[in-house]
């Protein structure tokens, strides 16, 4: 646990331990403070066996089981102390990770149907958000008043202690300890000395495999700089869906936004089979997909007479640029990651920038408002397609395989800290928006700075890390397992115009799920974009 230190807690809770946030994790705490952005949200649906209903819901169970948590995963049951602009540090009372420590920690409400979980999500996200530096993560158990055996388990949590893969394993084994609880008492081998969880509970700035302040590591970061900066020099302009975007916006907390769509087991088995038949993987292809279908979109507004020809004109020549979240968990120190670290509740992700050419229009490139918009293989060909397809997974591999791929990963961050700490504290301090800011143009955006078309990721295979079914050993074969997986989402606080695509698979079902800024971006576009999604997906897969 080199990170952290053992303190005298002057909460009257003897011994505590602190450590600094890491680069990553403090600019999204900075992105907490700025409204709760890039705070997330699991969301489980769980159907209870008949007879295990009663135990499963105790408030012994849930709270033995939620602690248990904690002490495995300390960070979720951490603080945060801001003590000035440049120093933020996560406190660890060992007293606190055996309690539930407020009201909204663990909260079981009931609802009246599942409209309702919706409902309680945009009130996380978009209302008084529980979430605090006082409180990273919590829970809501929601009943269902029509279906008794059937539950939904939000957990959410600040970005700067967890990611998908920590939400993975908080949700894998809250229920295995749901369905038997002894597991709260019995010493397993996630259940090490508090000393040892935080040594894997550390900042990933002390967990990359180069030596930090050495002169060769100075001359590595020095490297990296030159590299990193002469990638980005060449991502210039770019555009997005249509949108509404003023000078005001990325000080605006975003309204989040979320709509989804799942393919069915038979198109599911067809897009897995073409993408191993092209030696590719949902993530590969995921951003040529969404580029087809973007330009779709774009030249059926075009063509409907809702886009100007100046506009037409300019997306035409514009390139698209991806960016979005990369595992860094197999990048890190060997020794970190086998004990724990790689599936470990906390922050480990890098990034990666990806530039896309320009629109493939095909055939709609010359028509004019009023024509009928081409099929699918009238705007890009099926090899073409697949040659996009081919080119962003060659490039994501040579970044990861890059020899500085892990410095390459760090040096950007100061600027991002900056920049995001910058935007939060202008919105703590009360700074007023300019009244009546006018509508930047898509080329006006493009002048400022390059933009992002969307951000994204896959979660890959979920069902190859969360089981369907969780059994208790005391259970009758016969009444089946205690408990039963139905489906699992995720739910994303938006950053201010953001736009991020997302995909999954679960139960052997392909799903695609786009976050929005709902003020930038009008949900009947975004709509229209999932819809030419899962259209492309079925023309160049199936």
């Amino acid at each position: 646990m080199a990170s952290w230190t053992q303190v005298h807690s002057h909460n009257g809770f003897g011994t505590s331990f602190e450590r600094p946030l890491g680069s990553t994790e403090l600019g999204f705490y900075w992105d907490s403070v700025f409204r709760r952005t890039a705070d997330i949200i699991r969301a489980a649906d769980v159907e209870i066996e008949a007879t295990s209903i009663e135990r499963v819901l105790a408030p012994a169970t849930l709270t033995r089981a939620w602690t248990t948590l904690k002490r495995r995963y300390p960070l979720m049951g951490a603080r945060i102390e801001e003590r000035s602009n440049d120093e933020v540090v996560f406190i660890v009372e060992p007293v606190t990770l055996s309690t539930i420590n407020s009201s909204e920690e663990l909260l079981v409400q009931e609802i009246s149907g599942g409209q309702e979980v919706e409902e309680v999500v945009d009130r996380l996200h978009n209302g008084q958000s529980p979430l605090s530096n006082s409180l990273l993560t919590c829970i809501r158990i929601l009943r269902r008043k029509d279906r008794p055996n059937l539950v939904h388990i939000l957990i959410h949590s600040a970005h700067c202690i967890a990611d998908e893969i920590a939400h993975n394993t908080i949700l894998r084994e809250l229920l295995q300890i749901l369905a038997n609880p002894a597991l709260s008492t019995i010493e397993t081998s996630d259940d090490a000395p508090l000393r040892e969880r935080l040594g894997v509970s550390a900042s990933t700035d002390g967990l990359y495999p180069f030596q930090p302040g050495s002169a060769r590591s100075r001359w590595r970061k020095a490297i990296s700089w030159v590299i990193l900066s002469r990638r980005r020099a060449g991502m210039k302009g770019g555009h997005s869906l249509p949108r509404k975007v003023t000078t005001n916006t990325n000080f605006t907390p975003a309204h989040s936004r979320v709509i989804s769509s799942t393919f069915s087991l038979e198109d599911t088995a067809k897009i897995l089979e073409a993408c191993r038949n092209e030696k590719l993987t949902v993530g590969s292809v995921l951003p040529a997909v969404a580029q087809v279908a973007m330009a779709r979109v774009m030249a059926r507004r075009y063509l409907q007479g809702k886009m100007s020809q100046k506009e037409w004109d300019f997306r035409k020549v514009e390139p698209m640029i991806n960016a979005g979240p990369l595992n860094l968990r197999p990048f890190l120190k060997s020794a970190w990651y086998e004990s724990g670290g790689a599936t470990n509740a906390s922050l480990a992700i890098g990034f990666y920038f990806y530039q896309l050419p320009f629109m493939s229009l095909g055939s709609a490139a010359s028509l004019l408002p009023g024509s009928d918009l081409p099929g699918h293989l009238d705007m890009l060909s099926k090899s073409r397609f697949f040659y996009r397809c081919q080119r962003m997974k060659q490039s994501i591999a040579e970044y990861v395989r890059h020899p500085l791929f892990c410095e390459m990963n760090t040096v950007f961050l100061p600027a991002r800290l900056q920049r995001l700490k910058g935007i939060a504290l202008d919105w703590r301090s009360g700074k007023v928006a300019e009244i009546g800011a006018p509508l930047l143009s898509p080329e006006d955006e493009a002048d400022e700075a390059f933009i992002i078309n969307h951000g994204g990721a896959t979660l890959g295979n979920l069902d190859s890390v969360l089981p369907h079914e969780y059994s208790h050993p005391g259970d009758s074969n016969d009444n089946g397992p205690a408990l039963k997986l139905l489906q699992v989402r995720s739910f994303l606080h938006c950053r201010p115009a953001e736009l991020y695509l997302g995909a999954s698979t679960f139960r052997h079902k392909l799903k695609f799920h786009i976050f929005w800024d709902g003020h930038a971006y009008e949900d009947d576009v975004v709509k229209d974009w999932l819809k030419e999604l899962i259209d492309s997906t079925l023309v160049y897969l199936t």
